[in-house]
């Protein structure tokens, strides 16, 4: 073999190019032998470009291996693409098979701004027959393509990429089309076979990575759900038992808002009926909550979760929960579920604990007022419940109808430290006298009981005494006062019984019969003043607390002695002899005292 010949061959096993005509020249003329060269020498070109690409592919399958999130991967996967193809433009299209289209997630190579994000609708362009027969689709001028639907915006995308050949391979694993690969050109061009291998072999291998990473997330999403939810079962569990904790240890309601509140992060609100926000879609929340026994979510502002705190039969409260940064869980709306049942049970308790604590009390108040032989026991029972039975009490008196006292006394027993009970004309209180300014006197004590009832019970009576045992004991003589006062005309407001009660027994305690009594005295006296102006009756007092002494009197008076002359004349016109006998001059004093008790304890009336 000559040296030239040599040299050809191993130029052709390296892969050069040989000119035929020289081949021929070295092979003395044999044409069979040198195309046969040449034709081999071409072979081993292919087989070294297709080796060339197969480590290509390769390399970047090692490197989409190296990748674990599926979004960064699929923008390697169009890099690594648009290197191997040497093309414009790489993009892929992620395929959707519940709505059967593909959204353009990857690109590179792009300059319209709508390219990324583009969505394929079903049955348009290569795109859905690639995916529809799992095989690879190209066309050499993208303008010209009449076999397959088109889109006007898509259209118009690739109008400004100016994109005019495309190769679409298909992902796909198992059966099952992950997305189009696609390689495009901006002038026409007609992929060769070994192009449409070297993409499709690409996209066999990038399937099959791309499926390891979404199975990989789907894995730790997964492992993350679990202990998410495992995070969420402990964490309700520890609030369980600091919700047992108090209800075991006596807390109320409120220590429970505190507690869930606390674990949520979020403020809650045990809000009542009449609590509750105006928008109606919360109060239809609240409603259905109540009815299902579930919470609710709602859609408002501030408002994330409504659940019922439920009655006896009723719903009675609802706990409101504030919106928060995140939606609260499934577990942290049914903890919201156990914690409104536990208020429940705790508003159930209290309230079976109030109406205990309510009979107790009516109970020790009916003994205290019954009279002197169950007061003792009354007093010994008071005092083992911490009532301070020593301490200064009032004794007040409100005169109603019987159809209203059931409910007066009702709402007076909100009051723990009152002792109420039911009388024949009334209901009567006995309350500690308070050391605040607003409670510090009997008549100020009084004030406060007489404004929850003076719906029904427009009039009280308040007396003074000082232990629990004097203020139980002075009830019957209460009552006469107040008898006696609203026979004198006196039927609304707040009096000191300290006014009336010398008069109390007088006539029985009978204040019509007294005030008929004072008006036989001092009818003409009365109508003279109410006619003239004067102060006659006033004179009269002053006389009577003077002991007759015409010049003390004129002094306490501050007028002249004349002046006073001339009113006792007067008088003496008006009421005859009663001026001048002792019995008779006995009964107008009377009267007239009555009468002065009756206009201060008016004035007292009209002050308050």
């Amino acid at each position: 073999m000559s040296s030239d010949l040599a040299t050809t061959i191993r130029s052709l096993a390296d892969g050069a190019a040989v000119d035929s005509d020289a081949l021929r020249t070295a092979l003395e003329g044999d044409a069979d032998a040198a195309d046969a060269l040449v034709h081999l020498g071409r072979s081993l070109a292919t087989l070294r470009q297709r080796g060339a690409e197969l480590r290509a592919v390769m390399s970047s399958t090692r490197d989409l291996l190296s990748v674990t999130d599926p979004d960064l991967m699929l923008q390697r996967i169009v890099d690594r693409a648009h290197e191997l193809m040497e093309v414009d433009v790489a993009y892929l299209s992620v395929y959707e098979p519940v709505q059967d289209e593909l959204y353009v997630r990857a690109e590179t190579g792009t300059i319209s701004p709508r390219f990324l994000g583009m969505v394929v609708p079903a049955g348009v362009g290569l795109a859905s027959v690639a995916v529809h027969t799992q095989h690879p689709q190209w066309v050499e001028d993208y303008s010209t393509l009449t076999s397959v639907p088109h889109d006007p915006t898509i259209d118009a995308i690739m109008r400004e990429e100016q994109l005019r050949s495309l190769l679409g391979a298909p992902l796909v694993v198992n059966g099952m089309v992950l997305g189009v690969l696609f390689a495009a050109s901006r002038v026409p061009h007609a992929f060769r076979p070994d192009e449409v291998a070297l993409l499709s072999a690409f996209a066999g291998h990038a399937a099959l990575a791309l499926h390891q990473a979404q199975l990989l997330r789907d894995a730790t999403e997964a492992t993350a759900e679990a202990a998410s939810r495992q995070r969420d079962v402990e964490w309700a569990a520890g609030l369980h038992d600091a919700l047992t904790r108090l209800v075991v240890d006596g807390y109320g309601a409120e220590a429970i808002v505190d507690a869930l509140a606390e674990a949520l992060g979020r403020q809650v609100t045990l809000a009542g009926d009449e609590d509750l926000p105006a928008d109606p879609v919360v109060r239809r929340a609240a409603t259905d909550a109540a009815q299902s026994g579930r919470s609710v979510v709602v859609a408002h502002p501030r408002i994330e979760l409504v659940a019922a705190v439920l009655g006896a039969g009723t719903r009675s409260s609802t706990f409101l929960v504030a919106g928060g940064e995140r939606m609260l869980t499934q577990i942290e709306r049914r903890t919201v579920e156990r914690a409104a049942l536990m208020a429940a049970l705790v508003r159930l308790r209290r309230d079976a604990l109030d109406d205990a604590e309510e009979r107790v009390r009516g109970e020790l108040a009916t003994e205290l007022l019954e009279g002197p032989t169950n007061r003792a026991s009354g007093i010994r029972r008071a005092a083992t419940r911490n009532y301070a039975i020593h301490d200064p009490w009032v004794t007040i008196v409100l005169p109603c109808a019987a159809g209203d006292r059931t409910r007066l006394v009702a709402r007076l027993r909100s009051h723990t430290d009152w002792l109420v009970a039911t009388s024949p004309h009334g209901v009567t209180v006995l309350a500690p006298l308070g050391e605040q300014p607003a409670q510090s006197s009997p008549v100020a004590v009084a004030r406060v009981v007489q404004e929850i009832c003076a719906d029904a019970a427009p009039f009280a009576l308040a007396t003074g005494s000082t232990t629990l045992d004097a203020a139980a004991a002075e009830a019957p003589n209460s009552w006469h006062v107040a008898a006696l006062a609203r026979g004198l005309g006196i039927s609304s407001g707040v009096l000191d019984a300290v006014s009336l009660s010398p008069y109390a027994l007088l006539f029985g305690g009978d204040g019509a019969a007294l005030a008929n009594f004072v008006g036989s005295m001092l009818s003409p006296v009365l109508r003279w003043d109410q006619t003239h102006g004067s102060v006659l009756v006033d004179t009269l007092a002053a006389l009577f607390d003077e002991r007759w002494s015409l010049a003390a009197t004129a002094r306490t008076l501050h007028i002249h002695l004349n002046t006073l002359k001339q009113r006792i004349h007067r008088m003496q016109l008006l009421l005859g002899d009663e001026l001048n006998q002792p019995e008779a001059r006995f009964r107008l004093e009377l009267a007239v005292r009555v009468e002065r008790a009756r206009r201060a304890a008016e004035q007292t009336l009209h002050i308050d």
